[in-house]
């Protein structure tokens, strides 16, 4: 899930708590139990889709990669000894046709290494009378042919989960939505008990405004870019002045100073509501200066252009 997402979860789950807890006062309303039971499952769905998108896969890579070079350091061994065997009994085209090395196998695609040990086994299997001597058996052709099998099972593997997670990422925006529509109803539901009982109201509305809280919450978003070309300009510096003599994360005598990223970006957090005045200098630009309001609870979004000189 995004940070956003995570948020109006946190929302949702509050809301739901509440409700459960004065379902009585909401169950003589039509419809409520309806939209509620509907706001229920949404999430759950949504929760069971985040649990799959967190999967990590990475552990699927891990294992057919151990299989490919289990599968390598076998088929490379039976092929040197099906190559010993052709030279000695003087059968050029086999040794032609067997002769991979270890190299072979690590410079193709991986459906090529698979097909190269099938070659293998058929080869050992064409001639297994013979082979024995050389240490090819009916045991060893078996341990070829089950490596072979069990990579090959692999190769999709990793891909399917992927293609999982990926699935799960869309099911996620389209749940949300879906419960977003299903709140909006419930809202005017509980609209309807604003005179008759204000503290459940108010109660609701506390509970449908936590997706905003929360430690690390963005006070401010800016972004800076070339008024010209419109690209992102890095290195900006932002200079925040405020009434208050000293401010949270200000250098002591009441301002903020930040640099953009090279995306032209910057954030700050847990800023104290106010007016600030803001003054913006990049080597090459004209400096700039405007204001910025700040309110609790709510993210401010600054979008500044600047001038080249």
């Amino acid at each position: 899930m995004t940070t956003k997402q995570e948020r109006r979860l946190n929302m949702y789950l509050a809301v739901k708590n509440f409700l459960i807890a004065n379902e009585a006062v909401m169950k003589v309303i039509s419809k409520f139990a309806e939209c509620f039971a509907y706001f229920l499952s949404l999430i759950t769905e949504i929760q069971s889709a985040g649990e799959i998108q967190k999967i990590n896969r990475t552990g699927l890579a891990i294992d057919k990669n151990k299989l490919k070079e289990t599968l390598i350091a076998m088929a490379a061994d039976i092929s040197r000894k099906i190559a010993a065997f052709a030279k000695l009994s003087n059968n050029n085209t086999l040794l032609k046709e067997i002769r991979f090395q270890e190299s072979d196998f690590i410079n193709t695609p991986e459906v090529g290494v698979k097909d190269y040990a099938q070659i293998i086994y058929d080869k050992a299997e064409d001639n297994i009378e013979s082979l024995a001597e050389f240490g090819i058996t009916p045991d060893t052709q078996k341990t070829l042919i089950d490596a072979i099998n069990a990579f090959n099972n692999a190769i999709a593997t990793p891909r399917y989960g992927i293609t999982q997670k990926r699935q799960a990422t869309k099911q996620l925006a389209l749940l949300f939505d879906s419960a977003d529509s299903a709140l909006e109803k419930i809202d005017y539901l509980v609209g309807m008990m604003k005179l008759k009982d204000p503290n459940f109201y108010n109660g609701y509305k506390t509970a449908r405004r936590l997706v905003d809280t929360g430690s690390g919450k963005l006070a401010l978003k800016a972004t800076v870019k070339d008024t010209t070309s419109g690209e992102p300009v890095h290195g900006a510096i932002f200079l925040f002045r405020h009434d208050a003599a000293i401010i949270a994360g200000s250098n002591g005598n009441g301002e903020i100073k930040k640099q953009t990223t090279q995306k032209g970006r910057l954030q700050i957090k847990n800023m104290p509501a106010g007016i600030y005045q803001v003054v913006i200098n990049k080597t090459g630009y004209k400096e700039k200066t405007v204001s910025v309001s700040v309110s609790d609870g709510e993210r401010s979004v600054l979008n500044v252009d600047l001038d080249r000189m």
